[in-house]
């Protein structure tokens, strides 16, 4: 073959390949372009798994018009386990021009309808960990105003969830700028904060780490608000290895001490949160001064329940000053003699009535109720089929004064079992409630904000939920079968997307991201037990399990 016949043979080789490599990129484009056009129908269906599947098939896509209906999509999202979806589907954006759009939309999300939009997308950018993705992070810290709690609290939400020790610096960043404000207006951001801390200071730079427990420490200083001094002292407890003291010098000596586990011939006297003296139910305390009961009523309640001979409890002994840390109620260290005033003892709750699990639920909220301090608030929920507040005319929390409780009492001495188990339904009530104007959950997203990121339910909503079931879930809010479908071998079950114990799970666990409420569970007799200590584990609350003896 003579040279030039070679050279037009390799021109035109080349150009088969240009023009093949053209036809083909055209091929691809055309066909995400068919995807992205199919799938955007789907990101406002009714159905929350269409949306998800929708915002998956988008984010294959990979392209900027796929990615603005994602973004549109997301900034409304209010769904648990599609929100979840969601957030593994902008892990797949790679692409600029997709990343782009992200940033572009989710750095303006600063109001509360937009929270969750903004932590799902930081969620999975955090997931990514990609270097723009990155630098979108570092965006919504760095280049936000120190008001823009929302997407603060959402960006450090999302690097906490995924255990981003390299950006613990941004977490420093917000913590410094803690105002004691914040405790009344802006609980959000400095529950997130304090919670975000072990899981972004783990195995990361001993410096930053040593920086954040200083800053802990002045907020555990400057804070009057009991939920926040709780949650403070169990994250400086998790970074540390040390027990939860309440004492702010401490920290600030573990520090000076070279950051290292104390020995316990070496430690300070001081108090940890573990003797608070706050009110109980079946055991599980209260964290917070808004306690919300969530108790069932359903028509198992009838059953009889088997009461434990009366504990006797062994003499308590005087803890030793030289063996290590004492446990109190107070924050600064000792009690300042406080121990001379001793509290009159409360006596037992009172079981010798008590048949059936309805008599026991009744006695132990009852006994609650009774003792519950005066600057305590509360409401109660009931459910079965449907849920409401005990009291219609007292939707709001109403605060623990004598004729409050005596009046709640009364409601409860008077209840009685009735029909299925909607416990979807009755948790999200409890979510509803604040101290200003509770939400209405049957209107949440036509008329009314939704109870995981309302701004009056961040400040003034509940701090502990003690949700008490003695089933599992038989019907829900959105089951359209009323609860008669049944399972083979199982009990009745309604067709609802609530009805399942992992959907409950998974949308509890997004009301509750930023809520940040503590979740006590109490089992009565057969019930879903692994769902009970599901909803516990990550609230951070304790499951207490009744299902034979029933007693305390």
């Amino acid at each position: 073959m003579t040279s030039k016949l070679w050279t037009r043979t390799l021109l035109a080789g080349g150009l088969f390949a240009a023009l093949l490599s053209v036809s083909t990129t055209h091929v691809v484009a055309d066909a995400a372009d068919d995807a992205v056009r199919i799938a955007s129908k789907n990101i406002t269906d009714k159905n929350p798994d269409v949306r998800a599947k929708a915002v998956q098939d988008l984010a294959r896509a990979n392209n900027k018009t796929g990615t603005t209906y994602i973004m549109t999509c997301l900034a409304t999202e209010d769904d648990g386990p599609a929100g979840w979806s969601m957030a593994e589907s902008i892990a797949m954006l790679t692409s600029e021009e997709a990343l782009d759009v992200v940033e572009k939309n989710v750095l303006k999300w600063e109001r509360p309808e937009n929270l969750f939009g903004a932590f799902w997308t930081f969620l999975g950018l955090s997931q990514q960990n990609s270097e723009r993705g990155n630098q979108i992070l570092r965006k919504a810290i760095e280049e936000s105003k120190d008001d823009d709690i929302y997407i603060r609290s959402a960006a450090i939400e999302a690097m906490a969830r995924t255990s981003r020790s390299d950006m613990a610096e941004l977490l420093l960043k917000v913590l410094k700028t803690y105002q004691e404000d914040w405790d009344e207006k802006t609980p959000i951001i400095a529950l997130t904060c304090v919670q975000a801390a072990p899981a972004m200071t783990k195995g990361g730079d001993t410096t930053i780490r040593n920086n954040i427990v200083l800053a802990m420490a002045d907020i555990l200083e400057k804070s009057k608000d009991d939920r926040i001094q709780w949650f403070t002292c169990k994250a400086l407890s998790e970074i540390t290895g040390e027990d939860t003291y309440i004492d702010p010098t401490f920290w600030r000596w573990w520090v000076e001490m070279g950051g290292k586990k104390v020995a316990r011939g070496e430690s300070r006297d001081g108090n940890t949160v573990a003797g608070r003296d706050v009110p109980k139910f079946f055991k599980a305390a209260a964290v917070g001064k808004r306690v919300m009961f969530v108790i069932d009523i359903s028509g198992s309640m009838q059953g009889p329940v088997t009461m434990p001979p009366p504990d006797k409890e062994p003499p308590k002994e005087e803890p030793k000053k030289d063996d290590g840390p004492v446990t109190g109620g107070k924050k600064g260290g000792k009690d300042d003699g406080d121990d001379d005033e001793k509290k009159p003892e409360i006596p037992p709750p009172d079981y010798s009535k008590v048949k059936t699990k309805m008599d026991l639920a009744k006695v132990e909220l009852i006994y609650t109720l009774k003792y519950l301090p005066d600057d305590y608030w509360f409401n109660i929920v009931i459910y079965s089929t449907g849920h409401d507040w005990i009291d219609g005319a007292n939707k709001e929390f109403v605060q623990a004064t004598e004729p409050n409780k005596a009046k709640f009492i009364k409601k409860v001495e008077a209840l009685n079992w009735a029909q299925l188990t909607n416990i979807h339904g009755a948790l999200t009530r409890g979510f509803c409630g604040n101290k200003r104007k509770s939400l209405d959950p049957n209107k949440i997203g036509k008329k009314e904000n939704n109870p995981a990121w309302d701004p009056e339910c961040l400040r003034t909503g509940a701090t502990t939920i003690f949700f008490l079931t003695d089933g599992t879930p038989t019907i829900s809010d959105d089951c359209t079968d009323g609860g008669q479908v049944g399972r083979p071998g199982g009990p009745s079950i309604g067709n609802g997307r609530y009805c399942q114990p992992e959907n409950i799970a998974a949308d509890m666990a997004r009301m509750n991201v930023f809520r940040k409420c503590v979740i006590n569970t109490v089992g009565i007799g057969p019930h879903d037990g692994r769902l009970l200590d599901a909803l516990a584990r990550m609230s951070g609350g304790e499951y207490i399990d009744r299902t034979g003896l029933a007693g305390r």
